[in-house]
C-alpha cells in the first residue's frame, strides 16, 4: 500500500459513523473494530507527534551543545525514534479498512490486527535490547574517548540499572497482558469467524 492510499484509507476510517449498527452480532462486530480503527488513527498521530518532539529536543541539544559525546547521543535516540516510527507505519499496512464490506472481512481485519499487535510486543523488545547493547557499548566508548566522563557515568550505573530493572519488569508485566487478551480475543474471533462460514 502507497502513502496515498494508506492516508485515504485513514480518512475513510476517521469518517465512519454508525459503524453499520444494525443490532446484531454483525453489526457489534463491525463497530468494534470500527472503534478499533478510531484508536489506530489516533495512535499513529500521537506517535508522530511524540517522534517530532523528540528530533525538536534532539536538534535543540545539538544547537547548544557542540560536543561529541552529545552527538552521539542524539544521533542514537533519532535512531531508536526513527526505527519505531517506520515500525509503526509499516505494522499498519493493509490493516485499516476490510478488503470487502462482509462480517467474514471485518473478522479478517480483527484477527490480522492481533498478529500485528503481536509482533509489536516482539519489537518492543527488540528496541529494548539494543538500547542495552547501546548503553553497554557507551562505557568503553566513554573510557577511550571521555576519560573525565568515566567515573560520574560510574556513579550512575545504580540509578541506570534501577531504571533498567523498572522498565523491564513493566515490559514484562504489559507482554503477559497483551497475549493473554491477544489468546483470548483471537478464541473468540476464530470462533464467531468459523460459524459465519458454517452457516453459509
Amino acid at each position: 500500500m502507497n502513502t496515498n492510499a494508506e492516508w485515504t484509507d485513514l480518512v475513510t476510517v476517521w469518517q465512519q459513523s454508525a459503524h453499520h449498527d444494525d443490532g446484531t452480532e454483525a453489526g457489534a462486530i463491525r463497530r468494534r473494530v470500527a472503534a478499533q480503527s478510531r484508536r489506530m488513527s489516533l495512535m499513529l498521530f500521537a506517535e508522530y507527534a511524540i517522534g517530532a518532539f523528540i528530533t525538536c529536543f534532539v536538534a535543540w541539544k545539538l544547537a547548544t551543545d557542540k560536543g561529541l559525546d552529545t552527538f552521539v547521543w542524539g544521533f542514537a535516540m533519532l535512531w531508536f525514534t526513527g526505527m519505531a516510527l517506520q515500525f509503526t507505519s509499516d505494522n499498519r499496512k493493509g490493516q485499516w479498512v476490510p478488503a470487502a464490506e462482509s462480517t467474514v472481512a471485518y473478522l479478517d481485519l480483527a484477527l490480522g490486527r492481533l498478529q500485528r499487535r503481536q509482533r509489536s510486543l516482539r519489537f518492543a523488545w527488540l528496541l529494548l535490547g539494543l538500547q542495552v547493547l547501546f548503553l553497554v557499548a557507551w562505557y568503553p566508548a566513554t573510557w577511550f574517548l571521555w576519560p573525565q566522563a568515566t567515573w560520574p557515568l560510574i556513579e550512575r550505573t545504580p540509578a541506570l540499572l534501577g531504571w533498567l530493572a523498572l522498565v523491564i519488569m513493566a515490559l514484562a508485566g504489559w507482554t503477559a497482558v497483551a497475549r493473554s487478551r491477544i489468546a483470548a480475543e483471537r478464541a473468540d474471533l476464530t470462533r464467531i469467524r468459523a460459524e459465519l462460514v458454517a452457516d453459509e
